[in-house]
């Protein structure tokens, strides 16, 4: 007991470190852009550069724009953006109302949910193997660069991970462990329903949780009660679909239209997928990423294709000593998520003709599937043979310094040496503002982009008048009584 709760306790205290460092270092991407303005009730675009999708007058006040800020607004503006992510984007909108709109709060909300993902597949994995298993997944889970990645963005992804992990975890206990079924029944649902309204491409987890309850059921009540379960589910998600899911739905189909003629969307420019070749190739650069090695494939080496081929052959061991064995329905179920995002990516692919799909955001809802199966991998070659020991444990360390020296933004990056965007700008410039006006003031800014991301950030009990002054070359100008400021 005592070794689990210190386990435990350093794989938290290490996640926590990994996903808060650094994380208010670094501006806002393109996507955390789109997440702050639709988190105030703006639908916005970038393509290439922020672009307001709604007219709005030229002169606003402080309360008039923080006042956008509604629930109500925050769904429309998600809708008119396919309507994905709408329970991140209205979940977030609460807890901004406590922590605020600043980079780091709005971050540490995916670094939360980051962090419980490392502790719930510790304790899914060491249920489904052993200790030993449950151990080296934890550390995988906790040193990931892209699941760190994305803990630090203020996206979907690492809310919806964690959920699709637990209704993995859910739907085991109800088919097979027989543990808690009272409770795992509500909660698959609502999990399900949570993962589905933070992105729709999670759906393939589910369709994998049909496979696993119709093979692997230990008993006829679990195909039953998985029935009941998925119609309640897909019954509470119609509700959605029909007061806005629908509508949305309409742009993804008008964003893949584009893809397929060649057009950027939201500034992204995806490259054709005009082979099979190609698909392969794009699928196995995906592979490696999700099992962790994320250095840079463009400088590829012997050593490269070294750590390329290592999960696959750990893999390969795993099946060939487990497919007769009491582990085989465990592996299954973290295995079939994974072939179903195969499936579900081959689709896509065929569908849009571009490589979008295979971006790395779409596959960080398999990884802890992916770190629990090779740190099984690694369990199973330690148990197998005691000449196998000593490599496993060498491979081990391997990918750790892998992972460790694929971070990306962690520790082994200057913190410098990348501003991606432009919400430093904003952030500074609002303080600048809390500080500077007084009653009367008035507000003049180049352009309305700028007008309301800067008013975003403001904490001000006053209420200036912003003015969008397009012939200002500086970007902020303020006027009042016998003084004028100018903020560049």
């Amino acid at each position: 007991m005592f070794k689990t709760s210190l386990i435990v306790s350093l794989l938290l205290i290490a996640s926590v470190l990994l996903r808060v460092l650094y994380i208010d270092r670094y501006d806002l991407t393109d996507n955390e852009t789109l997440t702050l303005c639709r988190l105030n009730g703006y639908a916005v675009v970038n393509s290439p550069e922020l672009q307001l999708q709604e007219t709005i007058p030229d002169t606003l006040t402080h309360s008039a724009i923080q006042q956008k800020k509604t629930w109500e607004n925050v769904a429309n503006a998600t809708i008119h953006d396919s309507g994905n992510a709408i329970g991140y984007q209205l979940a977030l909108y609460y807890w901004s109302k406590l922590f605020g709109d600043t980079n780091m709060a709005l971050r540490m909300f995916s670094a939360i949910f980051g962090i419980l993902t490392v502790i719930l597949g510790y304790y899914f994995c060491r249920q489904l193997f052993n200790k030993r298993t449950a151990t080296i997944a934890g550390v995988l889970l906790c040193l990931h660069p892209v699941l760190i990645e994305y803990s630090q963005m203020a996206r979907t992804y690492a809310l919806a991970t964690f959920f699709i992990l637990l209704t993995t975890y859910s739907i085991y206990q109800i088919a097979v462990a027989k543990k808690h079924v009272w409770l795992h029944i509500p909660l698959y649902v609502i999990s399900l329903n949570i993962s589905l309204w933070c992105h729709y491409v999670t759906l393939y987890v589910f369709i994998s949780h049909i496979f696993l309850v119709a093979i692997f059921h230990s008993h006829k009540k679990a195909l039953i009660q998985y029935a009941i379960m998925a119609i309640f589910s897909f019954g509470i998600f119609s509700i959605w679909l029909l007061n806005g899911g629908y509508e949305g739905k309409k742009i993804i189909s008008i964003e893949r239209s584009m893809w397929q003629h060649n057009v950027s969307v939201n500034g992204e420019e995806p490259e054709m997928v005009t082979s099979a070749s190609d698909t392969i190739y794009q699928m196995v650069m995906n592979f490696v990423r999700i099992f962790g090695n994320d250095l840079d494939t463009e400088s590829r080496n012997y050593g490269f294709y070294l750590l390329l081929l290592l999960p696959f052959a750990i893999v390969f061991f795993v099946f060939l000593k487990v497919r007769k064995s009491e582990f085989f329905r465990p592996v299954m179920f973290v295995t079939f998520p994974m072939v179903l995002y195969v499936i579900m990516i081959v689709i896509m692919v065929i569908r849009t003709r571009h490589s979008i799909p295979f971006d790395i955001r779409y596959a960080t809802f398999i990884m802890p599937f992916a770190c629990m199966l090779l740190a099984f991998g690694f369990d199973r070659m330690i148990a197998y043979n005691n000449k196998l020991t000593v490599p496993a444990y060498a491979l081990i360390i391997v990918v750790i310094l892998v992972m460790l020296a694929g971070l990306s933004p962690g520790l082994l990056r200057n913190p410098n040496m990348e501003i991606r965007k432009r919400s430093f700008v904003y952030q500074d410039a609002s303080s600048f503002l809390n500080t500077n006006i007084v009653p009367g003031d008035t507000l003049f800014f180049r352009s309305k982009e700028d007008m309301i991301m800067t008013d975003f950030y403001m904490r001000t009990k006053l209420d200036p008048v912003l003015v969008t002054d397009f012939k200002q070359e500086e970007m902020i100008v303020i006027k009042g009584v016998g003084k004028r400021v100018k903020y560049k």
